[in-house]
């Protein structure tokens, strides 16, 4: 028998010793023993999280569950920027924060979440101008509101801010109807939600939005939550969802400031080919 012992100080193999234990298989106490003793993996703290992936003796089993193979990486990790799309994109994002104590100025320091999604785009994309000198993103125009927990006031702001309200004001003129309090507005390219994504009696942001969707994208927001509850397992609680309204992408994210921002940050590159997609590749 080839008896391997591995050690590892948690950076990579530093010695590999091999030793020829005879006639371990005629029954002998002592032999076994010794094989077991030399085929011992010292544990890392990265074999002890991926022990259950294999009880195979003297497996590399820090390689065979690397966290770089996975979707899942330590919290602490830096995560690789997405590059976007190359060229000039200019874009239009409204930021619409749900919350029924928000609407009624229940806070005394105001709507967070809001302005928190509104850093963090602005971040992200100075982050990828500078990283990434054959393309410039920029954002031409954001808006800010509020509105109370309430289906009505959600769907309302969403169509406006994607044009569809607009475009049914067009028609309902085109009808001789009364288009008088409904101006028309150049829709948005980003639309992002904040609150209401819950189990909360009152969480009907998803609702709202998928009411009112053309299209749902499934894979934004599964992606989101892998990416996510590897640091903060809650996040798979989320109920947010993410379309096409109009011409505009539509994503929820959830009340917290510090969570929304880190949905942002994880979807944005990836809305940004969205977004090119959607202008048919303008």
């Amino acid at each position: 028998l080839l008896a391997t012992r591995v050690s590892n100080d948690g950076g990579g193999v530093t010695s590999l010793d091999t030793a020829y234990v005879p006639d371990v298989l005629s029954g002998s106490t002592q032999n076994i023993q010794q094989a077991e003793r030399i085929c011992v993996r010292e544990p890392t703290q990265q074999t002890q999280q991926a022990s259950l992936l294999s009880d195979v003796c003297c497996q590399d089993v820090d390689t065979a569950a690397s966290p770089t193979d996975g979707i899942a990486q330590s919290p602490n990790a830096p995560r690789q920027i997405l590059r976007p799309p190359k060229g000039n994109l200019q874009l239009r994002v409204g930021i619409l924060t749900v919350s029924d104590r928000a609407a009624a100025n229940a806070y005394e320091s105001g709507d967070l979440s809001g302005p928190a999604v509104e850093r963090t785009v602005v971040s992200i994309i100075n982050q990828m101008n500078a990283t990434f000198t054959d393309q410039t993103i920029g954002v031409t125009h954001v808006e800010k509101q509020i509105v109370a927990d309430e289906i009505l006031d959600i769907q309302e702001v969403i169509l406006h801010w994607s044009g569809k309200a607009a475009a049914a004001d067009a028609q309902k003129g085109a009808n001789g109807g009364d288009i008088s309090d409904s101006p028309a507005t150049m829709p948005f390219d980003l639309i992002f939600t904040t609150g209401g994504t819950g189990f909360a009696p009152r969480d009907i942001t998803p609702e709202a939005t998928l009411s009112i969707l053309d299209r749902e994208c499934h894979g934004l927001m599964s992606w989101a939550s892998a990416e996510l509850t590897a640091r903060q397992p809650l996040a798979t609680l989320s109920r947010a969802a993410a379309g096409v309204c109009g011409e505009t992408l539509v994503a929820n994210l959830p009340g917290n400031p510090s969570g929304a921002a880190q949905v942002v940050d994880v979807l944005f590159p990836l809305l940004l080919h969205a977004v090119r997609d959607l202008r048919g590749g303008r």
